[in-house]
């Protein structure tokens, strides 16, 4: 649970006014992109900023110095969250993965840390019945939540020779992609990604505990 905010005020002044004003920046530049990319809990983005900074047995971000970090600027995106619209290109895109999913696509949103390891890890994510997949890794997300594009990769379980396997997945994502709202970019061909131009990423955060 993250403090509460005498506990914070109590807790981390002293510690934060030691901390070096450079080093402050960079870990709360870092804190908030994690914020901003939407995939991990407060209590697991704490942990990342404590361990981004980890050297020689030691970080200068205690777990309770990145939690003041980190409550702040979720509270700051959880009340940005109030000015959303009600449905955002994230949502989109998670309602296009979730018609996939049904339609015998596995579907994994930020599966695994890079295209080579999404790739080799997919088919353990199948469902009974999938034939084709599709994912975006981290690093995808990263981009996209820094206001890139993001690219979606896919293909078929099992062999596919000729590729028309990966072309008809590659069809489905993009149709379930306009069905949802959102526009892909693919040329047809079964070895390129499909490309969503750069997106408003929303992704919305719970709200905090305690």
């Amino acid at each position: 649970m993250l403090p509460t905010t005498a506990e914070r005020a109590t807790d981390h002044s002293a510690g934060r006014a030691a901390l070096d004003p450079q080093l402050l920046r960079e870990a709360e530049e870092y804190a908030a992109a994690l914020v901003r990319r939407g995939l991990d809990g407060p209590e697991q983005v704490a942990e990342l900023v404590s361990d981004y900074f980890y050297a020689d047995g030691a970080t200068p971000f205690s777990p309770a110095a990145a939690r003041e970090i980190v409550g702040r600027l979720w509270r700051e995106r959880l009340a940005e969250q109030e000015t959303w619209p009600e449905v955002t290109d994230v949502d989109r895109l998670e309602s296009a993965f979730a018609a996939l999913g049904g339609a015998g696509i596995t579907a994994r949103a930020a599966f695994t840390c890079c295209m080579s390891c999404g790739t080799a890890e997919i088919g353990g994510e199948a469902a009974e019945g999938d034939h084709g997949y599709v994912f975006f890794h981290t690093q995808d997300a990263d981009a996209a939540a820094a206001g890139h594009g993001l690219w979606l990769r896919y293909g078929v379980h099992g062999a596919d020779a000729d590729g028309s396997g990966a072309v008809a997945v590659g069809r489905a994502v993009v149709a379930a992609l306009a069905a949802a709202g959102l526009t892909g970019t693919w040329d047809g061909d079964p070895a390129r990604a499909i490309g969503l131009d750069p997106m408003d990423w929303r992704k919305r955060l719970a709200p905090l505990a305690g």
